[in-house]
């Protein structure tokens, strides 16, 4: 797309086919789709379990409004204020519900946060952190719980933060983890290992980075 504007030839549409095409041989990728969309190239993403998003977009069983609402999320749509900016529907992209919290404690509405699905979706939004926190433990929980509860008898993994989730400070706090060795021995040995680890690169969207083969 940026090779087409930057040569003039976005506005014919078989210029447009011809760049494209171009520059997917250049990458090697000329099977796949010449051009597309960020909500395509979003689904179609390999090894990222698109399948399992896919699977509940097209489920009956499931409420079509919340199917409704995860395709709108996908695709990009939702009616945020900074998507009904866009649209011209609203006058600012500022977010609704930052404002309101911070004129119930009485602090200034300037300068919010775009009120993006992923704003309002996060901790960072001061209207919905409370809300989005309590879900993020609840959902931890349930899979925490359910690893748990499918564990078989001769596992040698011990769950042992069962009652709360806990971090490498307060963990060895506790007696039966100094048993086995001190923080600092636990600090350097995990340094040690992750030198050791090799990483890849990895392409997408047009993009190499470097990510290790342990995260």
């Amino acid at each position: 797309m940026v090779t087409a504007l930057q040569h003039g030839t976005w506005m014919d549409e078989e210029d447009f086919k011809k760049t494209c095409i171009k520059e997917k041989k250049k990458r090697g990728d000329i099977h796949q789709p010449f051009y597309g969309t960020w909500v395509a190239d979003f689904m179609l993403r390999q090894d990222a379990g698109r399948f399992m998003l896919g699977k509940y977009l097209s489920d009956k069983k499931i409420q079509w409004q919340r199917r409704r609402r995860s395709g709108m999320a996908v695709a990009g749509n939702t009616p945020t204020a900074n998507f009904l900016t866009k649209i011209g529907k609203m006058q600012s992209a500022g977010c609704r519900l930052c404002r309101i919290a911070r004129v119930a404690r009485g602090e200034s509405a300037d300068g919010l946060a775009d009120e993006t699905h992923g704003h309002i979706n996060s901790a960072g939004c001061k209207g919905m952190a409370t809300t989005v926190t309590a879900a993020h433990h609840s959902i931890w929980r349930h899979l925490y719980d359910s690893m748990h509860a499918a564990q078989k008898p001769k596992s040698k993994f011990k769950f042992v933060t069962l009652d709360k989730e806990s971090n490498t400070s307060t963990l060895w706090r506790r007696e039966e983890f100094l048993r086995i060795c001190s923080k600092d021995d636990l600090v350097e040995k995990a340094q040690d290992i992750e030198v050791t680890i090799p990483v890849k690169k990895v392409k997408r969207h047009g993009t190499t980075s470097i990510q290790s083969l342990s995260s």
